[in-house]
């Protein structure tokens, strides 16, 4: 790998360490707000305790927070700040994309009693075969799942609210005169949100190994942010809808 090369991947190692910086402040926005939105016992105790405004108030900071921020981590396209987008045309450069390949199947020789260099050598051409192939197929599925992830109407939606009312606060013409942007053209469900962070995490996953060959244990991470969520909150499981 000459030092060109070397230079562009540990800028993209960096931009990977810091998408997933990102990705883990937006998934613990989700899971801090996601019981305001579906936990009727919370949303009721927090009436009964009079605070059902200031309760009201938070959920919707909190959402639109987080709109922010999954909208940022996929489609930001400045140069200073990383996004899934940004990071997937780096990966489209040819020469990027094979000095990642050289890394990725160049592991150290298997050491096994016995054998003599020769055979060593055989089984790590063999094992470096299939370290290509396996970055070939993590490739094709990481151009797929960012594709679909980037052009979906859903993440669209979000962009359209972050531009028009989180980010700027566009006024639009209408009968009675000038009003805010109205989300409700856009169509968008509540629970479409949960599925582009996913969608992102599958991203992230497949780029994560691909860049860094390296992959970061979200199960236990979202099992000890519930933890903390429903010991925050005082219940007893976030429900899923």
């Amino acid at each position: 790998m000459n030092s060109v090369n070397a230079g562009k991947i540990a800028k993209l190692q960096a931009e990977v360490d810091s998408l997933l910086g990102l990705l883990i402040r937006a998934y613990g926005k989700f899971l801090f707000f996601r019981p305001m939105m579906l936990n009727e016992k919370l949303n009721e105790r927090m009436s009964l305790q009079e605070k059902g405004i200031g309760f009201r108030q938070l959920r919707e900071w909190l959402y639109w927070g987080f709109i922010q921020e999954i909208v940022k981590l996929c489609l930001d396209p400045d140069d200073r700040t990383p996004s899934i987008r940004k990071l997937k045309k780096a990966l489209e450069d040819e020469s990027t994309l094979q000095a990642l390949k050289q890394k990725y199947s160049r592991r150290a020789p298997p050491k096994i009693e016995g054998l003599d260099e020769q055979s060593i050598r055989q089984l790590q051409k063999e094992e470096e075969s299939e370290l290509r192939s396996e970055f070939d197929e993590t490739y094709r599925r990481f151009q797929n799942r960012s594709a679909e992830l980037l052009s979906s109407d859903a993440l669209a939606g979000y962009k359209t609210i972050r531009d028009k009312l989180i980010s700027h606060n566009e006024l639009c013409k209408s009968g009675e005169g000038y009003t805010f942007f109205d989300i409700k053209v856009l169509n968008l469900k509540y629970g479409q949100e949960r599925q582009v962070l996913e969608a992102a995490k599958d991203v992230f996953e497949d780029l994560d190994a691909l860049v860094r060959n390296a992959c970061f244990s979200w199960t236990e991470f979202i099992e000890q942010e519930t933890r903390d969520v429903c010991k925050f909150w005082d219940i007893e499981a976030i429900e899923e809808k």
